[in-house]
């Protein structure tokens, strides 16, 4: 047998491999999400354990779940027809930018380990350029407005497989058939119809919490989800002014200013920091300008969380090192000393903070 051939055979037995996991996630898309999920608790199990080196295990095991949760939706959008953007270049580009955005950790703890300091500082450099040039290509030239910190969000394969096309692939109706039989009954159970005037009433176990309490039937407040997930999934990119074109261009360009700020001024100075902070507030500023502008329904929450991720400076240095860290430390050791039940789980928290507060509070991670 010579080489082609024996490559040849070993490429057709890959095919096969790969296409008998592709009818694998098609016919079982929950237990593929167990899979997932249990990576990722092993994941957190492992960075709560003092073994060494067991931050980069973690997060190689957490990058392994994001990646195989990012093919498994690939597989499963191919196979209901799901489409996350029409334009086939800006979906590619979608894809690698959350590749990156998986790998972005893992990536730079292997560089540290294996190249130093130096190394570190290299590959983030690389990183975060690469995805300032996705991000303005995306921007500029493919016209796609405000963009989501997460470009491809994960597939809720529960809701979402139910909501897709009304005739889904071959082998593939059963799945979506019993969601949707499943929701049905859950409607069934959560409501019973008066004898006498055949009212629809909710039953008192079903009720949701006061603060979420509304007049609609539980049929009504499905509908509306169901609208308002549609939404989510179709809704085109709003069309920017110039003032908030030039918002998305500070947001986008923030992680190299900063990077380039750190490099001037050192990692201790106040200068990246504030930096940082003025370019997301003046990014929010222009971005609300006008303030009556209609966004889409991804749009606003992408708006909220970049208003709420301003909250996440207090953990940032130089302001967590002067300010904030003495405080949370003498807020934990109450629990620890003052509330035994948490004892135990606080102290492997006040332990691994620093590490954390280092690995995970990046300025440009945001």
């Amino acid at each position: 047998m010579d080489i082609n051939t024996s490559s040849e055979l070993a490429f057709n037995a890959i095919k096969q491999s790969f296409n008998n996991y592709k009818n694998f996630i098609k016919q079982n898309p929950i237990i593929a999400s167990e899979i997932e999920s249990a990576l990722r608790w092993i994941s957190y199990l492992i960075t709560a354990t003092k073994l060494n080196n067991s931050h980069i295990v973690s997060e190689l095991l957490y990058s392994c779940s994001s990646l195989l949760s990012l093919l498994n939706d690939t597989i499963l959008r191919k196979s209901y027809n799901i489409k996350i953007n029409a334009n086939s270049v800006v979906e590619n580009l979608e894809l690698v930018l959350t590749f990156i955005e998986y790998i972005q950790v893992f990536s730079e703890f292997t560089a540290y380990r294996v190249y130093g300091l130096v190394g570190k500082w290299v590959i983030v450099s690389v990183i975060q350029i690469t995805k300032v040039i996705i991000r303005l290509i995306l921007l500029l030239k493919y016209n796609q407005g405000l963009q989501r910190h997460q470009l491809i969000p994960a597939l809720d394969r529960s809701r979402d497989l139910s909501l897709a096309a009304d005739s889904p692939p071959n082998g593939l109706h059963s799945a979506s058939s019993s969601a949707s039989v499943t929701e049905d009954e859950d409607i069934e159970s959560a409501t019973f119809k008066l004898k006498r005037t055949g009212r629809v009433l909710r039953t008192i176990e079903s009720a949701p919490p006061r603060t979420q309490r509304t007049w609609l039937s539980p049929q009504d407040n499905f509908n509306i989800k169901r609208i308002l997930e549609k939404q989510k999934r179709t809704a085109l990119p709003s069309d920017l002014t110039d003032l908030q074109i030039i918002g998305e261009i500070l947001h986008i360009l923030k992680p190299v200013l900063h990077l380039t700020s750190l490099a001037g001024f050192g990692p201790k100075s106040w200068t990246p920091y504030l930096l940082s902070l003025g370019l997301d507030v003046t990014s929010l500023r222009l971005l609300s300008n006008p303030p009556n502008k209609m966004w889409n329904l991804n749009e606003r929450i992408e708006l909220t969380q970049r208003s709420f991720s301003l909250l996440l400076y207090l953990m940032r240095s130089p302001f967590y090192d002067n300010h904030t860290k003495e405080r949370i430390l003498i807020v934990l050791r109450f629990m620890v000393n003052h509330i035994p039940i948490f004892g135990r789980l606080i102290r492997p928290i006040i332990e691994y903070l620093p590490e954390w507060q280092k690995t995970y509070f990046y300025v440009w991670s945001v």
